[in-house]
């Protein structure tokens, strides 16, 4: 009994993506037809019609085109949490910025990008100015 299910494991696993099989692709890839291309999505239903060296012919939506043999294989992609992240340096750590003492843009700019950036320099600079500082004004300074 065990070697015809290994006969049938090993057939399975030789025939996949043989010419008629019906597939998800694994990763996101691009579809060349006749005077299109389209992009098909990690995930996305596929019919293999034939399997060359390093191409793939499929058919998606009745469109027949091809896509690269690679695109086949699976690949790890690190999630974010399994990325390390670089350590800040000290100095950035401690360190708020400080903000910009001087005007990016000309006094009096010609533009509407520069009229834009002026006007929101002066409104920051005047919300800066109003703010109150509660421990400047209530403790005498000595």
């Amino acid at each position: 009994m065990a070697l015809p299910l290994r006969a049938i494991v090993a057939a399975l696993a030789i025939g996949t993506c043989q010419a008629g099989d019906i597939i998800s692709l694994p990763n996101s890839t691009v579809m060349r037809a006749d005077h299109s291309l389209v992009s098909l999505k990690a995930g996305t239903a596929v019919e293999v019609l034939e399997r060359g060296d390093k191409t793939v012919s499929i058919r998606y939506n009745d469109q027949t085109g091809t896509i690269p043999a690679s695109s086949l294989t699976a690949t790890a992609r690190p999630t974010a949490a399994a990325r390390p992240q670089a350590p800040l340096p000290a100095a950035a750590a401690q360190k708020p910025a400080a903000p910009a003492t001087h005007s990016i843009v000309a006094d009096q700019p010609q533009s509407t990008y520069g009229n834009l950036v002026k006007k929101a320099e002066t409104a920051i600079a005047k919300h800066d100015e109003n703010l109150v500082k509660p421990a400047d004004s209530a403790t005498p300074s000595n």
